[in-house]
């Protein structure tokens, strides 16, 4: 399969370099709106084609996937154009801004009949895959409480992504997203009640957002995110019969199982600190198989996701201009 690249900034970075491990596939263009950065990018990469013209990169007949890594504003907009030249997505979280511009994207990959999925990295690793076998093989038992954190002293500038509101800035969009992504998944369902608690930088993003959620199954979740601190970046899961610890759960390389008779370690073979070429795989695997999904990141897990963020928001009072169009 043929790859396009839509930005080329940090995280395109990130994906370019793991995409050597994904088989039969090869980035072949990318487009960024800055010349110089762009073409420096597509030598490090030795990708053949750049494009600072977006109808030309979209028109391109030879791209059939699209790795959308815009700011998160853009994610929506670009998305529905790519869909409508004609190419599949994957694009990165947070999917849209907001449910209502999720529902709009996905309505597009119906209508054009082409796959998209939202870059969930963390659901694909093998250390989060082994987490998984551990619960449904009732290794710690019933899954009663869930710790999940992820923050950062992040960059101060207040022009800059973390912090500018027009830009979709602030810790819950950034990272706020990945303990929330674990609590839905591991409780299969959307939180029944949510509350927050957050401090506003002086952007008008929130800088910090601690949140505690109870879900349909009885399970409790608190969860954490920052732009402003080092967090302790963990997730602890805690069963009838033991836990699970993760470390730097969003893109975890081990994990430690406490199970009443045993403890058992997990490392993954790649001993890496990326790992985006997992989802890449699953997306192009599922592509092969006909599918327009994956059931893994689904449509529904990403439109209830985005539902849950809006609550989270609308719990703070964080809102973004793309909430009143």
């Amino acid at each position: 399969m043929k790859w396009g690249l839509y930005a080329t900034g940090g995280i395109a970075e990130a994906f370019a370099s793991d995409f050597n491990k994904v088989s039969g596939s090869k980035i072949i263009a990318a487009y960024a709106r800055n010349k110089d950065k762009g073409r420096l990018f597509c030598e490090r990469h030795h990708i053949e084609r750049y494009y600072d013209d977006e109808a030309a990169f979209l028109n391109d007949p030879d791209i059939e996937a699209v790795y959308v890594s815009t700011p998160h504003t853009l994610h929506a907009e670009i998305s529905i154009k790519v869909l409508k030249a004609g190419k599949h997505v994957l694009c990165e979280k947070p999917f849209a801004m907001n449910a209502k511009e999720a529902k709009q994207v996905i309505a597009v990959a119906i209508e054009e009949k082409r796959f998209i999925m939202e870059a969930l990295w963390t659901l694909f690793l093998p250390t989060i895959q082994k987490v998984f076998e551990w619960i449904e093989t009732d290794r710690i038992g019933e899954v009663k409480v869930i710790q999940a954190n992820f923050g950062f002293s992040g960059n101060r500038d207040p022009q800059g992504r973390h912090l500018n509101p027009d830009l979709g800035g602030g810790a819950l969009l950034d990272v706020g997203i990945y303990p929330v992504l674990m609590a839905n998944y591991l409780a299969k369902s959307t939180p029944e009640s949510i509350s927050a608690q957050v401090n506003f930088t002086q952007t008008g993003v929130d800088g910090t957002t601690v949140m505690n959620a109870r879900y349909p199954n009885g399970m409790l979740a608190m969860l954490s995110a920052s732009i402003e601190v080092n967090l302790v970046n963990d997730l602890i899961i805690y069963g009838e019969k033991g836990r699970i610890v993760v470390p730097l759960f969003w893109m975890a390389n081990e994990a430690t199982c406490y199970s009443e008779d045993k403890v058992e370690t997990f490392i993954s073979e790649e001993h890496q600190k990326r790992g985006y070429h997992y989802e890449t795989q699953a997306m192009i695997d599922a592509i092969n198989k006909g599918n327009l999904s994956h059931e893994v990141a689904s449509h529904q897990f990403t439109l209830e996701l985005m539902e849950t963020l809006d609550r989270i928001r609308s719990e703070i009072g964080l809102v973004y201009k793309q909430d009143l169009d």
